[in-house]
């Protein structure tokens, strides 16, 4: 039986892109004159709401086919630019809502866009049958909300079994219930322990400097003028547990949620329905084979993946907290987008060691343009200090790197310090 055609896949693009084509064309085809002659023009939210999403729309119908010619690939490159560059051309010129929705979106989306355009650029190697793999359009990519959501290992033939005794590969009801539960306490803790963090922003107006802190550096080293004072530093922890909590509840907690309800109710019962297929494969919805990836993939992201922060004060180095505890939701971005695009370009010309160091500010600069465009599209300003913070970072990462490799040896082997034995 083949599926009902208002439920294909395709057509949950093609009906609301033909919507908010059609709500643009409206506009602008009975809008005055006097509304273009400044770019971009103030157009009513809704216009705004259909201009943002129409290049998406239009960039998930294009990507439900493997992507075979050079023409498809740089279409939907432009298309992932235009996208991306909406919030950036508009900023200041709307509320918070939708502006910050907007860039929160462009930000996210779009390097999932650019994820999906250097992984699945299969037109380079269509005559290498060992680059060959299964086709995902870009809409089913949206599932997964990390490009490599798999963080723990699957268990290996020699393994004794305990390293991986915490992997579930067919939750029970009492497990996904618990799950539900204390997510949700841990969530309302958070938000509760967010609004303080937020009324004491309020409440105590910390003023943020005018001068980029790079500037106020040097002011340091020419005129000894302190770059940090005890306000500002509280300003500082407030900012970052604001954005933790933020980020932990609104950018996880809450997806970790719905996900939880969405396969305790349409996965989980239903593939105890031995009898009767599932209301998503009914419906038309998914295929077999796409019914148990998604389910798959939910096992996998809510009972054996780590949490979006990973208890990142327990850092024991630069690598550590970057790679492992903060903000793993988009690590894995800058590591396909950044490290391995800029190693790959300097490994041919300089030492390996050389071509990891930047590699490693390839990444950072990469993190540094995702923060600059986030700051541009929600306060409209630009001082560079994003860029300067995390390349910064980047050149303490290098050098923690070096130092600790020169120091391991001799940490593990102290007769070859050449220190007297009492010092020992």
């Amino acid at each position: 039986m083949s599926q009902p055609g208002i439920f294909a896949k395709s057509n949950l693009v093609y009906i609301p892109m033909s919507a908010t084509t059609a709500h643009i064309l409206y506009f602008v085809f009975n809008s005055p004159i006097s509304t273009w002659k400044e770019f971009p023009p103030i157009l009513p939210t809704s216009v705004y709401f259909s201009i943002f999403f129409t290049p998406f729309l239009m960039f998930l119908s294009l990507s439900f086919e493997p992507i075979q010619t050079r023409r498809r690939f740089y279409t939907l490159l432009t298309l992932a630019f235009i996208y991306i560059s909406i919030p950036i051309s508009f900023r200041g010129k709307y509320p918070p809502l939708p502006q910050n929705a907007f860039v929160a979106y462009g930000s996210i989306f779009g390097l999932k866009m650019l994820l999906f355009l250097k992984s699945n650029r299969s037109y380079l190697n269509q005559e290498d049958t060992k680059q060959k793999k299964e086709f995902k359009s870009f809409l089913w990519t949206l599932f997964n909300l990390r490009f490599n959501s798999y963080i723990n290992p699957p268990k290996k033939e020699n393994s004794n079994g305990k390293e991986n005794s915490l992997i579930i590969t067919s939750p029970t009801t009492s497990q996904i219930n618990q799950k539900i539960i204390n997510r949700t306490i841990i969530t309302v803790a958070k938000c509760l322990v967010l609004e303080i963090v937020m009324y004491n922003a309020i409440t105590y107006s910390m003023v943020i400097p005018e001068k980029p802190y790079q500037l106020r550096l040097i002011e340091f080293f020419t005129k000894g003028i302190p770059v940090i004072t005890m306000p500002l530093m509280l300003l500082y922890i407030n900012f970052l547990l604001h954005v933790y909590l933020a980020l932990s509840v609104y950018g996880y907690d809450i997806y970790i949620i719905i996900s939880a309800i969405f396969y305790r109710f349409f996965l989980h019962s239903s593939s105890e329905e031995i009898n009767d297929k599932p209301i998503l494969i009914k419906s038309g919805l998914l295929t077999s084979s796409e019914y148990f990836s998604l389910k798959d993939w939910m096992i996998t992201f809510l009972f054996n993946t780590k949490h979006l922060f990973n208890e990142p004060w327990m850092a024991s180095s630069p690598r550590d907290f970057w790679s492992a505890r903060w903000q793993l939701f988009i690590s894995e971005s800058f590591k396909e987008l950044g490290f391995l695009p800029v190693k790959s370009v300097f490994a041919p010309i300089v030492p390996k060691k050389i071509a990891n160091m930047m590699g490693v500010l390839g990444a950072f600069a990469i993190s540094s343009l995702l923060h600059e465009y986030l700051i541009i599209g929600h306060f409209d300003i630009w001082k560079g200090e994003h860029t300067f913070f995390f390349m910064i970072h980047g050149v303490i990462f290098i050098l923690w790197e070096a130092v600790s490799a020169f120091i391991e040896p001799l940490r593990r082997r102290p007769e070859l310090l050449p220190l007297p034995s009492i010092w020992r």
